[in-house]
């Protein structure tokens, strides 16, 4: 009876033992999953140049003054001849009624809604991640509490109630608008929180963790609230927009921040009276406002399809 050969596959001195191609499909299975994000972003065109806008714009305002020492308060002793400068290499922004340098003013009150801007999302998200958290993951009478509170907060007029108190108990300060605006910004972001909560508190990697001993905050906020990170991302940079818009028209209408700190939406409003005599006095706040809350709102909607898991690759 003949013997079969035996097939020699060991590896010869120079050859591999089992050679593989590396199709597309398995390089993009080695990938981790924060490159798998950052490839999704970066292939969305408008995000990219909203997110380089943002990082040139807070070079602009943070870095500016380190070049550009002009005093945003000066003013100097021939205002009458000084005053309502146009743009120019002396001042590239112009000047204003008291011949201060509208630049110097533009990056100060850049550093004021940008800051005022961030703190109060960062607020705003604290407590919104708090109150969701709570409501959708104990469910029941809490989450009946919590979220009839945030319906009665929904159902106050926004503007109307941050006027009447901005004129009563703020004095005009960063400080206190950030307050305020954090008070009054974590409705929709409790909402959006306790909707994740609800779809995860029954998922498998909750139970199994439970069913090892897991207590309720271990649960809440080390296995639920890291994955449901990106909508509360994505929430929280579009809040930045809107926080800007939220400054502004607060300090526009004498609400928000007030002399001497000046901020965009202030200059807005003081230099709308010498609009004919100089519109640059309007034009370059509000365009560095349109600019900033287009950006960060693109640049939202790229993480938005970054970190949506049912995103397909394309």
């Amino acid at each position: 009876m003949d013997v079969p050969q035996q097939v020699d596959l060991s590896p010869g001195e120079n050859e591999p033992f089992w050679e593989l191609d590396e199709t597309p499909e398995l390089v993009q299975k080695r990938r981790s999953q924060g490159r798998i994000i950052f490839d999704r972003f970066v292939r969305h065109r408008g995000a990219i140049v909203g997110f380089f806008f943002l990082t040139v714009l807070f070079l602009f305002c943070f870095l500016g003054p380190l070049f550009w020492r002009l005093d945003p308060d000066l003013i100097p002793n021939d205002v009458i001849t000084s005053r309502f400068t146009a743009p120019d290499a002396a001042h590239p922004f112009g000047t204003d009624w008291i011949a201060r340098d509208e630049l110097a003013r533009a990056l100060a009150g850049g550093r004021i809604s940008l800051l005022v801007a961030l703190t109060s999302m960062a607020g705003a998200i604290i407590l919104g991640v708090g109150i969701g958290s709570f409501a959708g993951f104990y469910g029941g009478i809490i989450d009946n509490l919590l979220m009839r509170f945030t319906d009665v907060y929904l159902a106050v007029p926004l503007y109307l109630l941050l006027f009447v108190l901005s004129a009563t108990f703020t004095d005009g300060s960063p400080k206190s608008v950030v307050i305020l605006i954090s008070i009054f910004g974590w409705t929709y972001a409790a909402r959006l929180v306790r909707g994740e909560y609800l779809a995860h508190r029954e998922r498998e990697y909750v139970l199994a963790a439970r069913a090892i001993g897991a207590k309720n905050l271990s649960l809440m906020f080390r296995h639920i609230l890291p994955n449901v990170a990106g909508p509360i991302i994505v929430n929280a940079t579009l809040l930045i927009g809107s926080n800007v818009i939220l400054e502004s028209v607060l300090s526009y209408f004498g609400f928000g921040i007030k002399a001497p700190n000046p901020s965009w939406g202030n200059m807005v409003a003081d230099g709308q009276g010498y609009f004919d005599q100089a519109p640059w006095l309007v034009f370059v706040p509000a365009l560095l406002i349109f600019l900033t809350v287009l950006s960060v709102n693109i640049v939202g909607d790229g993480l938005r399809d970054a970190l949506d898991p049912h995103m397909t690759e394309r």
